[in-house]
């Protein structure tokens, strides 16, 4: 058996072909092919630029007999029917033509070699004609052989005997291993070979306005998405046909439609819709001609709600919800004809939010992407024993997740889309994504893929400085690269921000001289990461880095963490002084405000009762842990002065005290508000713009007369498709 160097292989279209040992695969099986029809694929493989008459067909594949024209072309039809190749107009392996014989005429892509790094722990595949390790003939010992061998004690034979099955056993150990490693490499590269790109899609739709959630009809024909034409529409839904290609809008009146489910047999759509901070569940009958005349509310003014899923049966909706802030994200199976929802499934753990849910098609199991404390997961619960296992984890964001069949996961992750084997655990990636333009994915039947492709891998972006006034009086504007996520004023230079790359997955913090936007790196991470704040006076970067707070310290240029992976804290700011950092952690249930000291690099307890603080003044200004209501202390010991004003604790707001003046953000997916209020006199004014016009993650000088923010345009998306079958 040829060792992993010597293997051969070559692509043939769709088909991998094995040259040493003359074996054809299609999605890592072997294809079942008499002797003389390889050995014409082998001989038009070597032949491959050219023609081939039959007389040649004869003398060179059937030289060892003599056979009939009819013999051959039957050879060549068996050819096409293996490579499924039978409209013989447009040939896709075989042509022929005529008086100048056959032709291979697929996609060929030869590779040397391939190479496995490890060797597969699963049972070694039956081939159909196994290699022996040793002949099958042995030939009788000599009688003075026998005569040796009598005569010698037995004692002195057994080491030899040992000594030979040792030998034995080793020998067939190697052939064996050999024959897995050579067997995975092969399936590796079969695998491999297979997988698309993004620019192999099919566009069922044009790059038209943003679409941010689809669902497939069950027989596949319908697509359903919420989305928007411009920023200054509101997001509706849409309904494609592919039989045509027509998209007829379902909704008008929707404020934020976002995420949409076909049920009760596609007879009608569940959206979810957000107003005024509260989300809706809505039905739409898609029986009527005028869907939105007969809307049905299901479900009113709760926090908010997840990617739905259809559920056990037809009229059953399996729904992520928050229906408080003093709950969690639960999964909640809705009954359509009561309107009545069930808790499901809890979460386990404080910090653990669910995004998505896809239900097995047997109905047994279920898949959940979760995130808890930072990292993404999916895991396996199981409806029968109620035991949850976990099978893949990311410290990247897990997009969805459908069943392909009842053993097999697809999972969007941040630049793949892969197959998991649910039992094995092993991997296979479908599509390439390396610009990272895929957002979203739906499938009928496990092999049409339906999916959400963005034009840009991030929408083009300015960064604007507004004074912080009633009439909002641009600034300036400040023109950057896609790659900046993030910009804070510089409190020594205003020739300078401090910013926040995200390229090639790895998160740099720097400071960005404005008059080049070349950035000078402090400090880099392939972490998710939040920057919350720069102090000259504490001397270091104030960030979230994944679940842990971190200081980076300009003077040891070196990152430590405050807290660990297994707390929940909150956001975080420097004291007055600069010699603390003061932060939100959730101890056993409570949250309490804790004092991280910079130079002894210890924390103690600082005020209880409390998720989120600011010095202000000689005082601070405090927001407590559900309701986000802010108070005024004058001291750590006195009593709590209400403000009547809540903050908003979602991670891409920020909220800070300038003097005599608190200023926030908050948001409902349809709008940014800006709000600042004073908190001596009680004065409070808010301004409000489109959510990406004015993104939540602001910054403020040092004075609180300026404010920084992100506006994003609409990264204008597809729905596109691939049929995947292997």
């Amino acid at each position: 058996m040829p060792s992993l160097k010597d293997i051969k292989l070559t692509k043939l279209g769709a088909f991998v072909l094995d040259l040493s040992d003359q074996v054809l695969y299609r999605d890592a099986d072997e294809v079942a092919i008499e002797p003389k029809v390889m050995a014409l694929l082998l001989y038009l493989y070597e032949n491959r630029d050219r023609y081939v008459n039959i007389e040649e067909l004869h003398q060179q594949v059937w030289s060892d007999r003599i056979v009939s024209d009819t013999a051959v072309r039957s050879a060549v039809k068996k050819l096409r029917l293996i490579l499924d190749d039978n409209d013989i107009a447009n040939a896709r392996y075989v042509k022929s033509a005529s008086k100048r014989g056959y032709k291979l005429v697929c996609d060929i892509e030869p590779v040397e070699s391939v190479h496995s790094k490890s060797v597969s722990a699963s049972p070694a595949p039956v081939a159909d004609t196994p290699s022996e390790p040793f002949p099958t003939q042995v030939s009788e010992p000599s009688p003075s052989s026998q005569h040796v061998l009598s005569e010698q004690p037995l004692a002195a034979r057994q080491p030899h005997r040992l000594a030979f099955k040792v030998f034995v056993l080793l020998a067939t150990l190697i052939a064996v291993v050999t024959g897995w490693t050579k067997y995975d490499a092969i399936i590796k590269y079969v695998l491999d070979s297979q997988v698309a790109n993004v620019s192999e899609l099919e566009q069922l739709t044009g790059f038209n306005g943003e679409k941010h959630d689809l669902s497939v009809s069950q027989d596949g024909r319908y697509v359903a998405f919420s989305g928007r034409t411009s920023i200054d529409e509101d997001r509706q839904v849409y309904l494609l046909d592919r039989q045509n290609n027509k998209v007829r809008q379902l909704t008008y009146h929707a404020n934020n439609a976002a995420y949409v489910q076909f049920v009760q047999n596609d007879k009608v759509l569940i959206y979810s819709d957000l107003n005024g901070g509260k989300t809706s569940v809505q039905l739409l009958p898609l029986t009527l001609s005028e869907p939105e005349s007969g809307r049905i509310t299901l479900i009113d003014g709760v926090v908010a709600v997840g990617d739905p899923s259809r559920g056990r049966h037809a009229s059953e909706l399996l729904l992520p919800m928050l229906i408080d802030l003093e709950s969690e994200m639960t999964l909640y199976a809705l009954d359509l004809h009561t309107r009545e929802y069930l808790r499901m499934l809890a979460p386990s753990d404080a910090s653990e939010i669910l995004f998505d849910v896809s239900l097995s098609p047997d109905k047994q199991k279920l898949a959940l992407i979760k995130k808890i404390k930072g990292q993404f997961h999916i895991l396996l619960f199981d409806l029968t024993t109620k035991e949850e296992t976990l099978m893949y984890s990311s410290k990247h964001t897990l997009y969805a997740v459908e069943w392909k069949d009842n053993t097999s996961l697809m999972i969007m992750a941040k630049g793949t889309l892969f197959e998991i084997d649910s039992v094995t655990g092993a991997h296979v990636r479908l599509i390439e994504d390396s610009d990272v333009l895929l957002r979203g994915f739906d499938t009928h039947d496990g092999v049409d893929i339906v999916l959400l492709q963005k034009e840009f891998s991030r929408a083009k972006r300015l960064y604007i400085e507004h004074l912080l006034t009633p009439q909002m009086e641009v600034q300036q504007i400040i023109n950057t690269a896609p790659q900046v996520v993030a910009m804070l004023y510089d409190a020594q230079s205003d020739k300078h921000r401090w910013a926040m790359n995200l390229k090639d997955e790895v998160t740099t913090i720097g400071r960005m001289a404005m008059s080049t936007r070349e950035m000078e790196p402090y400090y880099s991470t392939d972490e998710n990461v939040e920057l919350l704040d720069v102090s000259y006076q504490a001397g270091g970067v104030l960030f979230k880095e994944g679940p842990k707070l971190a200081f980076y310290s300009f003077k040891h240029s070196q990152v430590d963490y405050i807290t660990s992976s297994m707390e929940i804290s909150s956001d975080a700011a420097f004291s007055a002084d600069g010699r603390a950092i003061y932060y939100g952690v959730n101890v056993a249930g409570e949250w309490e405000i804790q004092s991280y000291n910079i130079d002894t690099k210890i924390s103690s307890l600082l005020i209880p009762g409390y998720r989120s603080i600011r010095p202000a003044g000689a005082g601070y200004i405090v927001a407590e842990p559900i309701d986000a209501q802010l108070f005024y202390l004058s001291d750590l010991a006195g009593p709590a002065r209400a403000l009547n004003h809540p903050i908003d604790f979602r991670y891409i707001c920020r909220w800070y005290v300038r003097g005599d003046h608190i200023i926030w953000t908050a948001f409902d997916d349809r709008n940014t508000y800006l709000h600042k209020l004073n908190w001596r006199t009680g004065s409070h004014h808010v301004s409000e713009d489109r959510l990406f016009a004015l993104y939540p993650t602001i910054a403020t000088d040092t004075s609180g007369d300026k404010v920084l923010s992100l506006s994003v345009q609409l990264n204008d998306t597809s729905i596109a498709t691939i049929k995947i079958d292997h």
